[in-house]
């Protein structure tokens, strides 16, 4: 599954996130994309309050402050 997460560098919750989303790769075989959202202006008005945000097909998304439960939820409910 093409996951893309949006994230700023020196973010310490994107950090938090980041590792988990890397913790759970090979359990639902995750492509991880990561996309700084510095690279691009729309990018960052779209998500600079929201960050990190972690983007799933069929645009379900998860914003802020992201629990790791919800996360392995959403995958276990999706990915079977």
């Amino acid at each position: 599954m093409k996951v893309t997460f949006y994230m700023k560098e020196g973010c310490w919750l994107c950090d938090y996130v980041e590792e988990f989303l890397n913790g759970l790769r090979d359990r639902y075989g995750l492509e991880v994309r990561k996309v700084d959202i510095r690279s691009d202006e729309e990018l960052y008005e779209l998500y600079r309050t929201d960050i990190p945000v972690v983007e799933f097909p069929g645009g379900t998304v998860f914003r802020g402050r992201i629990k790791r439960q919800e996360l392995v939820r959403y995958l276990d409910e999706h990915t079977k």
